[in-house]
């Protein structure tokens, strides 16, 4: 038995439009990781649980005026309504539920439990709020009682916020709730341990009457003084007993407090004291009784004061005890971490934006099995980020992702108060991250095609080379390009061209045979004067300009498929870097550039090298191809690092930006070569060049 989906109705910031509710879950059978920006709703959705099924640990949950949605106009709605979905249940299961089952679109049981809780006035005025729990198919609901409430309770693990608090004695003891709920204690150890209490005070109130003189004891001396403080008929009320607690099992809970035996050790130590008790109320024993009911385990802000390691540990240990241990739990976690999120598989995500909870397993994503394997290799840390941002930038490496940020700083878009990540996937995989935010036929049809808001850019290189490298670099050259020249090598060979990537293509090698032994195929001797006719490359300005065209068609096909909010920026010409040598900023490239490649730069020959080559740029009334290739080639034959320049170049103009900043900003606006990385900055952050002017003007405004 599973909580297959959550529905909530007005129940805090979660405002239902006509019957559809403000939000619905739909959570995996096992692992549910939730994440979302601050105030996403993630505690809401947990609280929500609570109020539905109760805890293990019969945590007070009470209802608060807060808890009913509010509008703008700061008025709270009437009622709220949380509905949960129970499926997959076993014959004894739906024994136990028979008289509130139903069955869904799959002819399977289903148990939908509803809790609705309305604000009135009782007929002196004040407000009180009506709660009603029951359960059964919609318009046909019954009253659900506390026996079969409690079989649905939940195991509830508290956030962590003060360890030393919440292993302390006292009435609102958390140690008190968690032991209660111990197995231990629901059979003979609950006598057991009242019995001990019972005989300790016995020796306790012995040892309070022992007379320290003759007649006196410290038990006498307070009766006889609290008998002056009644009258006659009241002398009975001066008669005390020293205990250490009442002999009810709750009053001896609440005593206790919990410490290492080692005294004085941290508050990491101490936080690990305290999950460590918690997980008390996950320690059962397997048996018939416990396998009825979902088992259902919730877990808030799972990392709180626990540094990365630790809370990858603790993950694992979920996973290996609850998910795949002897009796399987169902898990719903809420984090803000992206190093645990990185550790685990992307399935288990639910993700929530804008009031909808996206669940990111492979039914309502357009992710493969593949996909799902790629990104748990490779979604660390820092790509993990991608699922707590207002925008993302998908760029292909190191260069993209330092250079961004200094350009967003300088248009007046700062991209981490955007909240924007810059995502670098190594290379040109942008689709199977794509394919994360891309909503499947079946979310389609359950959510009216309701597709991820969040924007998307994605930076790549054109990768085409100018005809001007080609006139410099005279040479044979193999290539196979397009589909088209893909599907004539394979006709000739008469191989299925399947298992070619569209990336894999774009390859140039000096020889047919490098070309085949780097797509694993060998040239028969009565066909390679047909292969050469076909795959070496006739370079013509006129090749170059339908080369440009067919790449920028293919890469745009290539994404238009998917239905995540993204836009595709490609680079002017060839790659980033080269693009920036015909822009307006190419000597600040060609001094990055120069800084890098000597070790003492700006001195002696090497200064004069940089003051005649500067002179000769500035001489110039713009940038022809072979001068941009002249500039660039130190970087193209790595002599100099992308991600050192990058780094280099970004300083530099950040510097001239302090000094002229509203000729750079202009610059930058302005420049053909870089309005491509301007506009995916704008898409990102969901701006338009309108509203940099209105930044401009404010800026103006503040100095006079």
């Amino acid at each position: 038995m599973i909580l297959s989906r959550l529905n909530l109705y007005d129940f805090r910031k979660f405002n239902s439009v006509g019957s559809k509710p403000g939000i619905s879950i739909l959570f995996n059978e096992n692992l549910n990781i939730i994440i979302g920006e601050n105030d996403s709703g993630k505690t809401a959705i947990i609280d929500a649980l609570k109020l539905l099924l109760g805890t293990s640990s019969d945590d007070y949950e009470k209802i608060r005026l807060e808890d009913f949605y509010r509008n703008d106009d700061g008025l709270f709605v009437e009622k709220f309504v949380i509905e949960g979905i129970f499926s997959k249940l076993n014959e004894k299961e739906a024994g136990i539920f028979l008289e509130w089952l139903s069955f869904n679109a799959s002819k399977e049981y289903e148990l939908r439990v509803v809790m609705e809780v309305e604000r009135k006035t009782s007929e002196n005025g004040n407000e009180y709020f009506d709660k009603r729990l029951m359960a059964g198919e919609k318009n046909c609901e019954l009253r659900f009682n506390g026996n079969a409430r409690a079989i649905l309770k939940a195991t509830y693990l508290k956030p962590l916020r003060d360890a030393n608090i919440e292993l302390k004695s006292g009435v609102k003891s958390r140690l008190a709730n968690i032991l209660k709920a111990h197995i231990l204690f629901k059979e003979e150890g609950a006598t057991q341990l009242t019995n001990i209490m019972e005989e300790a005070n016995e020796k306790i109130e012995g040892f309070f009457e022992t007379e320290y003189s003759p007649g006196k004891s410290i038990t006498n001396d307070i009766e006889n003084i609290l008998k002056n403080f009644y009258d006659e008929t009241d002398k009975n009320k001066a008669k005390s007993t020293f205990s250490i607690s009442r002999g009810d099992l709750t009053s001896i809970l609440r005593k206790l407090s919990l410490d290492n035996e080692e005294l004085n050790l941290g508050l990491g130590n101490q936080n690990l004291l305290f999950m460590a008790t918690e997980f008390l109320l996950l320690n059962e024993i397997v048996d018939d009784r416990n396998i009825i009911g979902p088992h259902l385990i919730l877990i808030e802000e799972i990392e709180a004061h626990l540094h990365t390691q630790a809370q990858i540990r603790l993950v694992k240990y979920l996973e290996d005890t609850f998910i795949k241990g002897e009796i399987s739990r169902q898990l719903i976690l809420t984090t803000h971490s992206s190093d645990l999120v990185a550790s685990i598989n992307p399935e288990s995500i639910l993700m929530i934006h804008k009031n909808t909870c996206y669940p990111m397993s492979r039914e309502y994503t357009s992710l493969d099995s593949e996909d799902y394997k790629f990104l748990e290799r490779f979604l660390d840390a820092t790509k993990s980020n991608l699922f707590f941002a207002k925008g993302i930038i998908f760029v292909e490496g190191e260069s993209e992702m330092l250079l961004l940020p200094t350009l967003a700083e300088i248009i007046g878009l700062p991209l981490h108060k955007y909240g924007v990540s810059v995502v670098n996937v190594h290379g040109t995989s942008f689709e199977r991250y794509l394919k994360l935010f891309s909503r499947s036929e079946v979310w389609n049809e359950l959510f009216d095609n309701r597709s991820i808001e969040m924007p998307i850019s994605i930076i790549t290189d054109l990768d085409v080379k100018p005809y001007v490298y080609y006139e410099t670099n005279p040479k044979d050259i193999f290539s196979i390009k397009t589909f088209e020249r893909l599907n004539q090598m394979c006709s000739t060979l008469e191989i299925v061209p399947d298992d070619f990537l569209m990336e894999d293509l774009e390859i140039e090698f000096s020889t047919l045979n490098q070309l085949a032994k780097n797509y694993n195929f060998k040239v028969p001797v009565d066909k390679k004067e047909e292969l050469e006719t076909i795959l070496k490359l006739q370079i013509t300005e006129e090749f170059i300009r339908q080369t440009i065209d067919s790449k920028r068609t293919s890469i745009s096909e290539k994404y238009s498929v998917y239905n995540s909010n993204h836009q595709i920026f490609i680079t002017p010409e060839w790659t980033l870097e080269y693009s920036i040598a015909k822009s307006k900023l190419f000597i600040e490239l060609f001094t990055s550039i120069h800084n890098l490649r000597y070790q003492k730069p700006f001195e002696g020959k090497y200064l004069k090298i940089f003051n005649d080559y500067k002179e000769h740029l500035e001489s110039l009334e713009g940038i022809n191809d072979f001068t941009a290739l002249e500039i660039f080639s130190p970087v193209l034959n790595k002599l100099v690092s992308k991600a050192e320049l990058a780094q280099n170049f970004s300083l530099l103009i950040l510097q001239k930006f302090k000094d002229e900043k509203e000729d750079m900003k202009t610059k930058l606006l302005e420049d053909h070569y870089f309005f491509y990385l301007v506009s995916a900055i704008l898409h990102a952050t969901k701006k338009s060049i309108d509203d940099i002017r209105v930044i401009d003007s404010s800026e103006e405004g503040s100095k006079q």
